[in-house]
């Protein structure tokens, strides 16, 4: 869906392309993104439908499903309750083995998050009115990306249209998006088929596209990346000194080690160097940069995709026991 909104725009010009948006970035306090100023996709909604009125939209009307104003209501009134830490989501790439998992973890935490904390038509089935909805969506596909690389390139499962999905499913079209016979299983590597593109933050695309059955564990040295440890943020800088303060936290807490398996591996390996030690943090700054909890999933989100709510609640509340434990360790987020 957002490489066909893509190639929509380059039909208009050719050297348009979706950025994402990566919200781990702006996760304590969203409405002060940069990308929610005047200049770039606006901010909160005015008046008692919540019409949008500045950005590159502001005082759009759209026509789906019925015409009405593009509408955009913050959460928390004049602000946005805190999305999903980027600590969290490189736990997520690094220990979450199976498909199944990570996709639950990212679908009942940032994925739900930023469509909810932005309301309006984000917060409901027409979402992508919202410019905001194929920036968000690229960047859950550059995270898919990422644990691919850590895991399986091809592992590809859930309910699909008739039982369980699969590589050969064919991708479902109507009249304005006709993906002809293409199946799932060639667009599951970027750089290859219709997924020519790469992301900036993440591993080059292979050499050759892998076989269906390819079962390899990819972890890609990529010399465009500071570490061969995946991360959630692109702020390379801040990735930098979030494997260095992760890997000190590990030295000191042994229940860590399983919620982050390939910083506990690269310590492992090169040992906790002097540079982890140089990195020291006074007692004010750990008070001032301890991670927030992300905001629960509403209600109405739950029950217009059918989730099952013990889940989604048990996502939420190991979230939350996982800050705890980086924030009762020596950690101290660059966030």
């Amino acid at each position: 869906f957002v490489q066909e909104f893509e190639d929509v725009g380059r039909r208009i010009d050719g050297t348009f392309f979706v950025p994402y948006w990566d919200s781990t970035r702006d996760y304590r306090d969203p409405a002060r993104s940069p990308i929610l100023r005047n200049t770039t996709l606006g901010g909160n909604g005015q008046g008692p439908d919540g019409c949008l009125q500045d950005g590159i939209q502001g005082g759009w009307t759209m026509g789906f499903p019925g015409d009405h104003c593009l509408r955009r209501q913050f959460d928390d009134g004049s602000a946005i309750e805190p999305w999903v830490p980027a600590e969290v989501i490189s736990s997520y790439i690094q220990s979450d083995d199976a498909i199944a998992q990570f996709r639950e973890h990212i679908e009942y935490g940032i994925h739900g998050a930023v469509h909810l904390g932005l309301g309006g038509d984000a917060a409901t089935r027409f979402a992508p009115n919202d410019f905001f909805f194929f920036m968000h969506h690229a960047n859950i596909d550059r995270l898919w990306w990422l644990w691919q690389n850590t895991h399986r390139m091809m592992d590809y499962n859930g309910p699909g249209t008739n039982g369980e999905a699969s590589l050969d499913d064919v991708i479902p079209h109507t009249d304005n998006m006709d993906f002809g016979d293409a199946r799932a299983g060639s667009v599951m590597v970027l750089g290859f088929n219709r997924m020519c593109f790469a992301y900036d933050s993440a591993p080059a695309p292979p050499a050759q596209y892998p076989g269906a059955n390819s079962d390899d564990h990819r972890m890609i040295h990529d010399a465009r990346l500071p570490a061969p440890v995946f991360s959630g943020s692109s702020d390379t800088a801040g990735l930098g000194l979030e494997i260095m303060r992760i890997r000190r936290a590990l030295a000191g807490s042994a229940a860590l080690k399983d919620d982050f398996p390939g910083v506990a591996a690269l310590g492992a390996a090169r040992g906790i160097d002097a540079d982890v030690d140089a990195d020291a943090c006074t007692c004010q700054e750990r008070r001032a940069k301890r991670l927030v909890y992300p905001a629960p999933m509403s209600e109405m989100w739950i029950r217009m995709h059918g989730f099952d709510r013990a889940r989604v609640d048990g996502v939420h509340r190991e979230a939350c026991e996982l800050i705890d434990r980086l924030n009762n360790s020596t950690y101290v987020s660059p966030y």
